[in-house]
């Protein structure tokens, strides 16, 4: 999965501090909100193709059992599978992963980019600074504060409505990943004859999946709203290296906060019988193996892939 910052500057650029609600308005909302779906869907495109390699690496060392492998042994472990191809099998999963996470991915930005455009102007006006304006009654909350509010709530509700788009994709990218099938039409063709759809969405599959998504996206687009309040909009003038550094700080922030999240989605999603489709019997099972330390695998190559 993209990182949630780079998009977000988009986003961020209709501001939504007006409050009207006319028809008008609530229609330009809504077509920024598709212009931005739009925009990530593309973006996301563009960032899977270049940091697919990562990703299969971190797939491969969260999922194996034992003692941990490094970014190198993992890399090694891939690129000379039996009957595999070499160097190219870094990027398995690269199509399903590319096509699969463009309608996810502009489904989760759309409702963000709506929401946010939409609560930030209705909290100000009912607890913010415009609640004196109205009725001459003193602000409950800071403006800030209820923007941060705002931007965790839409962030809650894009990632509530793309999470289940992402499960097919998610699942049969990290079986090939992990080199289960030597191909995606066959993964596919395979897959759907064992279970039909439900093989798609394994048991857990979803819950996990929302588990790790709705905190990452909260993580990181409030560190990036902060830091934009506080360090990129302070220059004097527009600086696309403060907002990359922005960006950069806040998706490794959401990436650290849930990486023993992703280590659980990752092993549940590949082999939900193993665990019965349970995401507590999943905790514990990885916790029995390796003890807290298993649920900082895969860090380095998924910071890797997030940060950019």
């Amino acid at each position: 999965r993209p990182s949630a910052v780079p998009s977000a500057a988009i986003i961020s650029r209709g501001g939504g501090d007006s409050s009207s609600s006319s028809p008008s308005k609530k229609s330009s909302d809504a077509v920024e909100g598709l212009k931005n779906s739009l925009a990530s869907a593309l973006a996301s495109l563009c960032a899977k193709s270049l940091l697919q390699p990562f990703d299969t690496i971190k797939s491969v060392q969260q999922h194996h059992q034992g003692r941990p492998l490094s970014f190198l042994a993992a890399a090694r472990t891939i690129t000379t599978r039996p009957g595999g191809a070499g160097p190219l099998e870094l990027y398995a999963g690269l199509a399903a992963s590319a096509i699969g996470s463009m309608p996810s991915i502009g489904i989760y930005y759309g409702v963000y980019s709506y929401g946010k455009r939409v609560l930030i102007p209705q909290f100000q006006e009912r607890y913010g600074s415009k609640r004196s304006d109205k009725d001459s009654r003193a602000p409950i909350m800071s403006d800030n504060a209820l923007k941060l509010g705002a931007v965790a709530i839409s962030a809650a509700m894009g990632n509530a409505a793309a999470s289940a788009f992402r499960v097919p994709y998610e699942v049969v990218k990290q079986k090939l990943q992990t080199g289960q099938y030597t191909g995606t039409m066959t993964c596919l063709s395979a897959m759907f004859k064992a279970d039909g759809v439900r093989a798609f969405f394994p048991s857990g599959g979803v819950a996990i999946q929302m588990l790790r998504d709705i905190p990452y996206a909260v993580f990181t687009l409030m560190a990036y709203e902060m830091l934009r309040d506080s360090y990129v909009t302070q220059a004097e003038t527009t600086s696309p290296v403060r907002d990359m550094i922005a960006g950069a700080t806040a998706g490794g922030f959401g990436t650290f906060m849930t990486n023993g999240l992703d280590v659980i989605k990752t092993r549940l999603q590949i082999e939900p019988e193993l665990y019965g489709g349970s995401v507590r019997r999943c905790t514990q099972m990885a916790l029995e193996e390796a003890g807290p330390a298993v649920f900082m695998r895969g860090m380095g190559s998924r910071l890797m892939h997030k940060i950019p």
